[in-house]
């Protein structure tokens, strides 16, 4: 049987429809880098797109040298999303 072939994004959301039905808590961590945003992201789009009634763990360790816009950066998307993140740092 020949498997259908999907692009990253097509198999990301497959993989979040398997994680966001399987467990009733996720937890991503978030650096303020280019591929823990991506994933944050991801997730927070998957929650509303979906109208999703859950909160999404977010781990943020704040290492106190990082670049300034990189801690801005964090800080901005943490609090625009806040109705639908559960912060731990």
């Amino acid at each position: 049987m020949m498997r259908e072939k999907l692009n990253v994004y097509e198999a990301v959301q497959v993989r979040l429809d398997k994680i966001f039905s399987d467990f009733d808590n996720v937890y991503v961590s978030f650096s303020g880098g280019k591929d823990s945003g991506v994933l944050l992201n991801l997730c927070i789009d998957y929650i509303r797109r979906h109208r999703l009634k859950r909160k999404l763990g977010v781990f943020h360790m704040d290492y106190e040298v990082q670049y300034r816009e990189t801690t801005s950066y964090v800080d901005r998307v943490l609090s625009s999303n806040s109705d639908i993140l559960e912060v731990y740092r």
